[in-house]
């Protein structure tokens, strides 16, 4: 891939060639073939690691190293295809900091979304816990994490935590588009709480979100997390109920602070991506116009 193209079907996969970059492939694989999606690899070479090994040489090192990498971007290619021949993949070599390369190719592409490893090896295998949760900050698309790879390939249980906020509920968006094409089931999952008020204010919420999925043919159901069952905090009990239930995506948000350009997680959204081990974590940024009912084009 000689130069960025415009691609709004395109999915971004970072490669590192690490086994959870592999997993992220693979997994994105099959959801591009569900969706019609097309794939773009992205290596990223940082400068400061090659000036490292070949200081000063600069035609020496990038032709050497682009090389290698290219090669096995097509192994990586040729894998893929022989369980999809029909798919459009395609790569990348990108020089610059890992997450900013990520971020910056995913705007000059825009793209649908970005599929990640979350972490990886040491040395020229870059894409580590910190970059994802950078990935997820920065990025506009969404962002959805792997770890081990999916053995269903697809979403057929879908959690959905609801909170207080108003940027909450614009996840329900993208749960009525993914679970309409897996014909998934939506577990609405909220903490109880002790205050009354609170507690009738958050059972309003996850009522109206339910009607909303019903009204779009979804199935769902809401599951409270009492203190009894689930005394932690409101991160680890979605990854104990997701564990408990065998679900396939846990959907959640960031949020954005005033006088930031970036996006800042809360620290349940974080604590969720760093403790994560077996489901694909789907990452979507707050908008400001509110909350959107449609569908949307692509992947998500």
């Amino acid at each position: 891939m000689d130069r960025l193209i415009q691609n709004n079907r395109a999915i971004i996969v970072p490669i590192d060639f690490s086994i959870t970059s592999e997993n992220a492939l693979m997994h994105a694989a099959d959801h591009a073939h569900v969706f019609k999606n097309d794939i773009v690899m992205l290596h990223i070479i940082e400068e400061s690691y090659l000036s490292s090994l070949f200081g000063s040489n600069q035609n020496y090192k990038n032709d050497m190293i682009k090389t290698g990498v290219e090669l096995k971007l097509e192994e990586l290619k040729t894998k893929i295809l022989s369980k999809y021949p029909k798919l459009k993949i395609d790569y990348f070599v990108y020089t610059g900091k890992v997450y900013k390369a990520i971020v910056e190719v995913s705007e000059k592409m825009n793209c649908d979304c970005i599929i990640m490893g979350t972490n990886g090896a040491e040395g020229i295998e870059h894409i580590v816990g910190s970059t994802s949760s950078r990935v997820m900050s920065y990025a506009d698309v969404p962002v959805i994490i792997v770890n081990e790879f999916p053995k269903k390939g697809k979403y057929e249980k879908i959690i959905l935590p609801i909170d207080q906020t108003i940027e909450s509920k614009q996840k329900v968006t993208w749960a009525i588009h993914i679970a309409k094409k897996y014909n998934s089931e939506v577990h609405i999952i909220c903490e109880v709480e002790d205050d009354e008020f609170l507690r009738n204010r958050i059972k309003a919420t996850i009522y109206q979100v339910k009607n909303i999925l019903e009204q779009n043919n979804v199935k769902c159901l809401i599951y409270e997390l009492g203190n009894k069952e689930y005394p932690g905090r409101l991160g680890d009990d979605t990854l104990k109920y997701a564990d408990e239930i065998s679900a396939d995506l846990i959907l959640i948000m960031t949020h954005q602070e005033k006088g930031f350009t970036e996006y800042i997680f809360g620290s349940e959204a974080q604590h969720i991506v760093n403790r994560v081990k077996r489901v694909p974590v789907m990452c979507i940024h707050p908008k400001e116009t509110g909350f959107k009912y449609e569908g949307t084009d692509g992947f998500y």
